[in-house]
This record gives structure tokens, sequence and C-alpha cells, in this order.
């Protein structure tokens, strides 16, 4: 669902429940809410002594890594591609 109105959905994430209001259909957004809390309860289990801030700074870290690495592979197949054009390959 791709229009102008906004959605509003409250998802629940590390035990706090968080208010997302977007364009995104509401099963986009409880996904994104799940997934969120998914990883960082993982981070949170694998280093019980760290704080919730720091918890969020890595989760937003690994997310942040993991999107370049998806932009990277898709620019490194747009280029493939072009490449296969270019060489008179149809």
């Amino acid at each position: 669902m791709e229009s102008d109105e906004k959605n509003r959905i409250s998802v629940m994430i590390m035990g706090e429940e968080y208010v997302l209001k977007g364009t995104s259909s509401p099963e986009e957004m409880y996904n994104v809410g799940r997934y969120v809390d998914r990883l960082m309860r993982t981070l949170a289990e694998k280093n019980i002594q760290m704080s919730r801030h720091k918890v969020a700074v890595l989760t937003a870290l690994n997310l942040a890594d993991e999107l370049l690495k998806l932009k990277e592979e898709l620019q490194q197949r747009g280029d493939q591609k072009s490449q296969g054009d270019s060489n008179g390959l149809v």
C-alpha cells in the first residue's frame, strides 16, 4: 500500500511499545518492528551486561552493514548486466 494515507500501528520492541506511522502497509510495518526486536533481543542475550542503548547502537550498525552489503550487491549486478549489454550479448 503506497499512498499518501498514513497507517499507524503499535509494536513492541524489547518490551517497550513504539507507535509507527507511515505509508507502508500495517503488515510491512509489523514485520519491520518484529525484525528489529528479534535483532536487539539476540544481541542482548549474547551480551547480558550491555546497556539497552549500546544494544540499540549495535543493532543499528548491523542493519547499516546489511543494507550497505545489499546495495553493493545490487550495484555489482547492475554493472554486470550493463557490461553484458555493451558486449553485444542479448
